[in-house]
């Protein structure tokens, strides 16, 4: 039988009994089998039931990796509520009118771990004896709403119906190729979509799955990474920035123990998207990981977004000069063919496809995405602008960037991720944001641990390898790179900081 919702689906998995859910790596790790697992949803659903919440209501709460901030959401799922992920923080806005506009718009009158605000606060109760089956939903109705990064501004609703979500997880299934016996190693937060989809993945499928810490992952590396040494098959994700953030540790670890070759033998799928992939964290991956047994071919660079549930596009890296596409002063990952269900193309200003390796706009339609930010538009039928840029090479993508991170100085235009590719090559450079700025753009850089950075000769190579010269270029603490808490630079927020900092002072005028 073809489950219709989420709930349906994760508790046709109730029967595997060979399989777990792990939450931590400390000693408070907890284990849960999928029959003891799929028991607590329904005991939490039923415990929410008490409490006053009912079919088709809105709750707010901040999903985490543990054992009841999962079960929360998937509690309230199964009671046929609709959860609403609340971000843990917006850069440049107060939490308290972040979270006072999602209620607004969301009309929620309850929460869980978000105190405040008038509403109704939850609390997990497993109320065993008589539960409650999935709640009678229709594959149309909305499973849960995300919100966006807030990279740009404050961060969009994005409501996602269960058709949306269980397509994207059955393209994500099939590409990595999982099945029985594989495992799930989860280190992302799971009010990130790469976070909470790769969960929801593993536990449709029904495999083992490991939900890590993300600090934990980032205090304890080789430990978190050793909890799927013995599996059969390991899937899981990484941004590129983790898997420059791994290269080091595992290159420590190379160092001071020696490589075991057997590491990461069963990793069959690492799946890379949510930022620009680049080069030099690829080949830095796979130096660090090759004599631990890690397998090239085992990484998937991706496309996404939230409004298509997660992956719009795959490409299992093959070699540097196949999986990138160097063009000018920067190179562009192969993104590669849309994920079944899904309609990809690329359009010009008066919507003409554009000609091959032409720049445009990116538009996708199909079964996964979302039905617009109004709830009503059906994307299945009509184009979704995604608002980023990118090209077709032998109908494969390539992104140049958000259409919003174009500069154009002169006629020329300039992508922000391709002089941040190239600065980020200068020595002493550990990483950099570009920002709007004047009437061209300014490069801010964070120097590593006990180095300066050259600004001087940093502008004059970027003058010389995109014809055009920043306004500004400023070495910062790591501290003033605002994230988001998906971890993206706070483009907006940061230009606006940038502008009152460089703004001239206003001379004093006489009496």
């Amino acid at each position: 039988m073809t489950c219709q919702t989420l709930p349906e689906a994760v508790a046709a998995q109730a029967h595997r009994a060979e399989a777990a859910i792990a939450f931590g790596t400390s000693d408070r790790r907890e284990v849960l089998s999928y029959p003891a697992f799929t028991e607590q949803i329904a005991a939490a659903a039923a415990g929410f039931a008490h409490q006053g919440v009912r079919p088709g209501d809105r709750v707010m709460l901040r999903v985490s990796g543990s054992r009841e901030g999962v079960l929360a959401l998937l509690g309230l799922m199964h009671l046929g509520a609709v959860p609403v992920s609340v971000k843990p923080r917006v850069p440049g806005a107060a939490p308290g009118r972040y979270v006072a506009t999602v209620a607004r718009q969301q009309q929620a009158g309850h929460a869980f771990r978000v105190p405040g605000h008038g509403l109704d606060d939850l609390r997990l109760e497993l109320r065993s004896g008589r539960v409650p089956g999935p709640a009678r939903r229709d594959a149309e109705d909305l499973a849960f709403v995300q919100y966006t990064s807030g990279s740009t501004g404050m961060p969009r609703p994005i409501p996602l119906s269960h058709r949306a979500v269980l397509g994207n997880i059955g393209a994500i299934s099939a590409v990595a190729g999982m099945g029985p016996g594989h495992a799930g190693l989860i280190a992302l937060p799971l009010h990130h979509d790469m976070g909470l989809i790769g969960v929801l993945t593993s536990l449709v499928r029904g495999i083992d799955l490991v939900i890590e810490d993300p600090g934990v992952l980032l205090r304890r590396p080789m430990a978190a990474l050793r909890l799927v040494r013995d599996a059969e098959c390991v899937h899981s994700a990484f941004p590129d920035f983790m898997l420059r953030y791994l290269s080091a540790r595992i290159t420590e670890a190379t160092r001071r123990e020696g490589a075991d070759a057997g590491m990461f033998r069963a990793w069959r799928t690492v799946f890379c998207g949510a930022e620009p992939i680049r080069p030099d964290t690829v080949r830095g991956f796979l130096a660090a990981t090759g004599p631990w047994g890690f397998d090239p071919t085992a990484l998937v660079f991706c496309y996404g977004l939230a409004e298509a549930a997660l992956m719009a596009t795959w490409h299992r890296y093959v070699d540097a000069g196949t999986s990138f596409h160097t063009a000018g002063p920067a190179a562009h990952a192969c993104l590669g063919v849309p994920v079944p269900g899904l309609a990809l193309r690329v359009v010009d200003a008066s919507g003409r496809a554009c000609a091959e390796g032409e720049t445009g706009s990116v538009q996708l339609r199909g079964d996964t995405l979302f039905d617009g930010y109004d709830g009503a538009t059906d994307h299945r039928v009509t184009w979704f602008d995604t608002g980023d840029l990118g090209c077709l090479r032998s109908g494969r993508l390539h992104l140049s960037g958000r259409r919003g991170d174009r500069v154009s100085v002169g006629g020329v235009n300039v992508y922000a991720a391709d002089v941040e590719q190239v600065a980020a090559a200068e020595p002493g450079v550990a990483e950099c944001v570009v920002l709007p700025h004047g009437t061209s753009f300014a490069v801010v850089v964070v120097p590593e641990r006990g180095r300066r950075v050259d600004t001087g000769r940093l502008a004059a190579r970027v003058a010389t390898d995109f014809a055009v010269a920043p306004e500004a270029v400023l070495e910062v603490a790591h501290s003033a790179v605002v994230r988001t808490a998906s971890g993206k630079p706070a483009r907006t927020h940061m230009a606006a900081e940038l502008e009152r900092r460089l703004r001239p002072p206003v001379a004093a005028r006489p009496d």
